[in-house]
């Protein structure tokens, strides 16, 4: 067997491996969550105050509303509006503040015209362009390798630039949450003084992020997964 052969067949191990990693990686977020929600914060505000404090220290006109489902906050550069789920909406549990100042960090990032941001909202406007001509494309490769023998390997490549593209979307994404994270910490640093409460936030941020790597590593294996049948297409 030559190395494409041993890729397929690594990888195909791999898949398991990185979709039980993603798994664990999720219900680990929620095992923090669910943990942290439970302790107070000793800042003694609720995550829509936080975002309204964090707002008009550093000057940043945003809207704050509260947004339905669980786990759901997120920041929307398109309206400019930090989105805080119910729970935490109310909430002035150290999950609620660590993830409210993770949400602002993302305003941050937009304020600043944080380079990595921009290029992961590029890439989605693309890649929703991409997913939506995707499946017409396919139905048409299909049809024509009926007749003609090469199709498969054009329609092998486009599935491999699909899952390139999707991974590097992945590589932006985890630099992006990473950043916000970081910059999340340094906030609360500077508002908090308790060692183990700043810990308990840490946590709660770092096993988000891991679901952001656990991401990645599943585009990686799926791209490398489909490179090795390409490769070993062309040499047939």
């Amino acid at each position: 067997m030559d190395w494409t052969e041993w890729l397929y067949i690594i990888s195909g191990f791999l898949i398991f491996v990185v979709i039980i990693v993603a798994i664990v990686a999720q219900a680990k977020v929620y095992s923090a969550y669910d943990k942290y929600s439970k302790k107070t914060s000793s800042l003694g505000l609720t995550g829509q105050m936080l975002a309204q404090k964090l707002c008009e220290q550093n000057n940043l006109a945003l809207t704050i509303r509260s947004c339905s489902g669980k786990l759901s906050d997120h920041y929307n550069p398109k309206d400019k509006s930090i989105n805080i789920s119910q729970e935490n909406f109310n909430s002035s549990s150290v999950a609620s503040i660590a993830i409210v100042a993770h949400e602002f960090g993302h305003a941050m990032q937009d304020q600043e015209e944080y380079a990595p941001l921009k290029i992961r909202q590029f890439a989605i406007k693309v890649s929703s362009f991409a997913s939506k001509a995707l499946l017409p494309f396919l139905i048409v490769s299909i049809l024509l390798s009926i007749f003609i023998g090469y199709v498969g390997t054009i329609m092998l490549f486009v599935v491999v630039v699909v899952y390139a593209f999707s991974l590097f979307i992945n590589l932006v994404t985890l630099s992006v949450e990473v950043d916000a994270s970081n910059r999340a910490k340094k906030m609360l640093s500077t508002m908090i003084s308790d060692e183990e409460e700043q810990k308990a936030m840490s946590n709660m941020l770092s096993a988000a992020a891991m679901t952001y790597v656990a991401s990645m590593l599943v585009s990686l294996v799926y791209f490398l997964r489909f490179l090795s049948l390409f490769l070993m297409s062309r040499r047939d």
